[in-house]
């Protein structure tokens, strides 16, 4: 599945991301607010959903390899959240959607993926 599509059906909206980012794959999503739990998970390509606005949060999304961010409840973001982003490397994107919504949305487009 695409990055691109992804942030599409998602109405999300770029706070950071290199040149390219369109087409990055994602092969898996993980939705969590759990720091701990993000650091257990499993997975190639992972896209991370959360509501965390805490720096920690792209410094551990780079540790388990994910692709990208994309932070949902219209959660505000801090400029040191995307500094750190920059600093990783690591696209970074706002929905307005609830996680369940965002997950939802998700599976849908892996389905017709």
């Amino acid at each position: 599945m695409n990055l691109k599509n992804v942030v599409e059906a998602l109405d999300a909206s770029e706070l950071h991301a290199s040149d390219g980012w369109e087409t990055l794959e994602v092969d898996d999503v993980f939705a969590s607010d759990l720091i701990s739990d993000i650091l257990v998970s499993e997975g190639e390509d992972q896209l991370l959903l959360t509501s965390l606005t805490s720096p920690q949060v792209v410094r551990t999304a780079a540790l388990v390899g994910a692709v990208a961010i994309i932070l949902v409840h219209r959660r505000q973001t801090p400029p040191a959240l995307e500094a750190a982003a920059r600093q990783q490397g690591l696209p970074l994107f706002r929905s307005a959607l609830t996680k369940f919504e965002a997950c939802l949305r998700i599976g849908k487009l892996m389905e017709t993926s």
